[in-house]
């Protein structure tokens, strides 16, 4: 099976890449625009996929010639990116993901899986979201998955099929880490400070999902055959819901000498989304997450150390993609559309 990953030179891809290679009958290759690309991490995979090089928005009917199915985890990948390069999001997430699979259909590829996000509910007050909720999208990132969802299903049928997985929010050690990820943030903090800042009073929700898990579920939605035309699935466990403040005390539990600061005079932050998997872990019988809330402190907590983080001002790094971004469109690597000025 030829499986195209688009989007795999990023955060989840080296989880992608190693679940995917397990497969022997698995031939894959990745089309990346390389934003977030690191020679170092992704060299090992040299001999063992085919790399384009490539923007998402110039992918044509020939980078598709063979190909299965696709998946698609290209993105502008989170609100504060999404706010501030509003239309390359829209671009990005919604027109090529669009444009992509109308020429993987006509290419006569079987299944299209698209990574989507649990936070098209945006605000659920104290109601748990399944995937027959209202959605109501807050930010620019949240719109696009909205969009993308609705004219791919409208694009799927008994021959194309379109899996859609709302993930919960991205979280674990990656060789390509972002630490613009809240669990992923209080971790770094602790490690760097022993002082954890909740800058909101702590009260949203928010599921969670280790990116090997994440890899899984992509694999799975690869091998099920049941799926016929179109599905959108929440991804992740229900035993992963936390409220911000609880995923705090518990990084400061593991990590010992950590004090929370919660700001309880703040306003509630309006992204509060709880969420339903039951749909999920009915049709995946055999999915079983192999990383808790506890697991996934552990696992970023060891590889950290491991790797001597000692960056205290790692908000200002390239450990936030929104500074990656910035700094190639300062220093005029990428245009105001942010492409590419010279050849990748």
């Amino acid at each position: 099976m030829k499986i195209l990953i688009i989007g795999h030179l990023g955060y989840v891809g080296p989880a992608v890449l190693d679940q995917l290679l397990k497969n022997k009958d698995y031939i894959l290759t990745g089309i990346d625009t390389k934003y977030f690309y690191k020679k170092k991490f992704f060299e090992k995979y040299k001999n063992k996929i085919t790399n384009i090089y490539k923007d998402v928005r110039e992918i044509n009917k020939k980078d598709l010639i063979g190909i299965d199915q696709i998946v698609y985890l290209a993105a502008i990948s989170n609100d504060p990116m999404g706010n501030t390069f509003k239309k390359i999001t829209h671009e990005i997430n919604y027109k090529s993901a669009i444009k992509i699979a109308k020429l993987a259909k006509k290419n006569n590829v079987k299944k299209f899986i698209f990574a989507s996000s649990c936070s098209i509910y945006g605000f659920t007050k104290n109601l748990t979201k399944s995937e027959l909720s209202k959605l109501n999208p807050l930010t620019a990132y949240a719109k696009s998955k909205v969009l993308s969802e609705k004219k791919l299903k409208l694009i799927s049928d008994k021959n194309f099929n379109v899996v859609c997985l709302r993930f919960a929010t991205a979280c674990g050690y990656s060789t390509n880490l972002r630490l613009d990820l809240v669990l992923n943030d209080f971790v770094a903090s602790a490690i760097v400070s022993k002082k954890l800042q909740v800058l909101s009073d702590g009260s949203p929700w928010r599921p969670l999902i280790h990116i090997i898990d994440m890899a899984r579920a992509i694999n799975w939605a690869i091998d099920e055959k049941k799926i016929k035309k179109f599905i959108s699935l929440n991804a992740g466990s229900n035993n992963m819901n936390y409220q911000i403040k609880d995923l705090a005390y518990n990084v400061s539990k593991l990590i010992k000498g950590t004090k929370v600061y919660i700001n309880t005079k703040a306003f509630p932050d309006k992204r509060s989304y709880k969420v339903n998997f039951s749909k999920f872990e009915k049709l995946n019988k055999k999915f079983k997450p192999i990383y808790n809330l506890k697991k996934s402190i552990v696992d970023l907590k060891d590889n950290l150390i491991k790797k001597k983080f000692k960056t205290k001002n790692f908000r200002n790094s390239n450990y936030i993609r929104l500074n990656v971004l910035k700094k190639l469109v300062e220093k005029k690597i990428l245009d105001k559309d942010m492409r590419w000025k010279n050849s990748i």
